[in-house]
């Protein structure tokens, strides 16, 4: 049997979903019993890389559903820096593998405060167990790849489908089901799209991914799979502050991928790709605005969703452009130097199993 690609788990995601919001009351239940009895005013989640990411991604939805403060926090600064817990604070650590390094000394951090150290993980049996106080599954089901696809997605809708548990309104769940039906979607057109811009995909040297709201947690996703994967320097800007300074570096070689939310900031969206183009060929936008519906640049849907479960839908875009470009270029190897990196400085315990083969 061949071993799984990042494309088999695009794949599989939206029947991934698709099931986790039919079955989300049991889903989530787990969660729903810590917060019982216990007035949150704010939820802190500490989290790192692409489940740092899909945080972000729920982040809008969250706040506009449960009417709660969210902040999200890498481990290691709020580890060392940042980890005044408050009576009122839901904390949740998360780390899809249940190995990384840095949620387990979070989840150290929150014991030795005496509070309740939950933590969200694809594996419950994986290393945390031996930390955490209770460790809560998100539907993610099993993702070998370690440049993880499906868990970016099954984690913001599980943080997703606790807001509407938690505020009671039910009615947010007929356009999560519409955002997995347009996540499907996406994947056919991202790939058509990818390979009728081939040649500057599979030539990028440097690229820029821009995004804002909801968005940004896309953009950041975007700026690291590409990174991780293609190898390329990659770096993620919210949408105005990209043109006070990161802009100026611009030349017709520099790649730049923006993502609209199709809601009141899209004209400002539109303004600042057109101004890109004028510059680099090399600039896109994943965008439903009329007005740039000719555009063989701009990659469009036949539906949107509010802006805050857009991440929901463009998602695969990025997962799809990392896969796709780094296979071909076989780019996911890393160089032999990175053993002794790691032999140093470790991001996950000594339980952890590369099932990828790129070291």
């Amino acid at each position: 049997m061949n071993k799984l690609t990042m494309l088999d788990y695009v794949k599989e995601t939206p029947d991934v979903l698709k099931t986790n919001i039919e079955q989300y009351t049991t889903l989530v239940d787990p969660l729903m019993k810590e917060v019982q009895q216990k007035e949150i005013k704010r939820i802190l989640l500490v989290a790192s890389g692409s489940s740092h990411n899909a945080c972000y991604c729920a982040r809008s939805f969250v706040e506009k559903v449960s009417g709660l403060e969210v902040r999200v926090i890498t481990p290691y600064t709020f580890t060392y820096y940042e980890n005044d817990i408050k009576e009122s604070d839901l904390v949740l650590v998360v780390t899809q593998s249940g190995l990384s390094t840095n949620a387990i000394e979070a989840l150290k951090i929150i014991k030795k405060k005496e509070c309740r150290a939950i933590c969200l993980t694809g594996n419950k049996n994986s290393d945390v167990k031996d930390v955490a106080d209770v460790v809560i599954e998100y539907g993610v089901g099993e993702e070998l790849v370690g440049y993880v696809t499906k868990g970016v997605s099954s984690l913001a809708l599980f943080l997703d489908l606790f807001a509407i548990a938690y505020s009671g309104k039910i009615e947010y769940l007929d356009e999560l089901k519409k955002a997995v039906d347009l996540n499907e979607e996406m994947i056919d057109q991202a790939t058509n799209f990818i390979q009728q811009h081939y040649k500057n995909f599979s030539s990028m040297s440097w690229v820029y991914s821009c995004g804002a709201g909801a968005n940004y947690g896309t953009a950041l996703e975007s700026a690291l799979k590409m990174g991780e994967t293609i190898h390329i320097p990659s770096c993620c800007y919210e949408i105005e502050e990209y043109i006070h300074g990161p802009n100026l570096q611009l030349t017709p070689q520099y790649n730049v991928i923006f993502f609209d939310g199709n809601d009141g900031a899209s004209r400002r969206v539109e303004q600042v790709y057109k101004a890109t183009r004028k510059v680099t060929n090399r600039a896109y936008l994943i965008s439903n605005n009329p007005q740039l519906s000719r555009d063989g640049h701009v990659l469009s849907l036949s539906d949107t969703v509010s802006s805050e479960l857009s991440p929901l839908v463009y998602l695969p875009f990025v997962q799809l452009l990392s896969f796709i470009v780094s296979n071909d270029l076989h780019s996911i190897y890393q160089h032999p130097l990175l053993k002794e990196f790691k032999a140093i400085a470790a991001a996950k315990t000594e339980n952890f199993v590369n099932y990828d083969g790129d070291d």
